[in-house]
């Protein structure tokens, strides 16, 4: 899917996605993803993608995000509970859902100034 939106050169959009890449920013990312509102794109590599551990997430923790949203690949898919504990502990909220919908999601949460940020898995490793 094909997003147009006007950017602003500080904000990390994504841009399109399908099953198996991102575009971002313009640039074309075949792998997973971190990203952050204020232009952190990391590629990700969780050793197991659907029970990702808590260090996992540590690059965009540090950033202390209202929210990160977890893309599955294309069906939704829950990590742990031990996951889900972890971020409640941490006052960060964790969002799961399918990976166009966490991409949709961000792109509307940064166009609303949130201090926002994605874990996105593609569907090329499952």
């Amino acid at each position: 899917m094909n997003f147009s939106q006007d950017t602003s050169e500080e904000s990390t959009f994504i841009h399109s996605y399908t099953a198996d890449y991102l575009v971002i920013n313009q640039t074309k990312y075949d792998c997973h993803c971190l990203l952050h509102r204020d232009g952190l794109i990391k590629p990700w590599a969780p050793e197991t993608p659907l029970q990702p551990t808590n260090s996992e997430f540590d690059d965009i923790l540090q950033l202390t995000p209202e929210v990160v949203l977890f893309g599955t690949g294309q069906q939704l898919r829950f990590p742990s509970n031990e996951l889900r504990r972890f971020f409640n502990q941490q006052s960060i909220g964790l969002e799961i859902m399918d990976t166009g919908a966490a991409c949709r999601t961000y792109n509307i949460l940064l166009s609303e100034g949130r201090n926002v940020a994605a874990a996105i898995l593609l569907d090329q490793t499952f």
